[in-house]
């Protein structure tokens, strides 16, 4: 069950920065408690190409766990 969820994660948030880009970082820093705020603001540095790239690695890692978790 908890893996079924960080891989719906991991596929969620991958997707979502790929079509909203930088916009759903900087959306997402004002939720995520102040530990947070310094790993999204190095994000928010990558050039936009290389953080949707990232972001679809990212997505295509919760598909595969969603999968094998199956």
């Amino acid at each position: 069950m908890v893996r079924r969820l960080v891989a719906l994660l991991l596929l969620a948030d991958g997707l979502i920065t790929v079509c909203w880009g930088p916009g759903f970082l900087r959306w997402q820093r004002r939720w995520m408690p102040a530990w947070y705020r310094p790993v999204l603001d190095g994000l928010l540095r990558w050039p936009e190409w290389l953080l949707r790239l990232g972001a679809a690695l990212e997505a295509g890692l919760g598909w595969w766990l969603w999968k094998r978790s199956a």
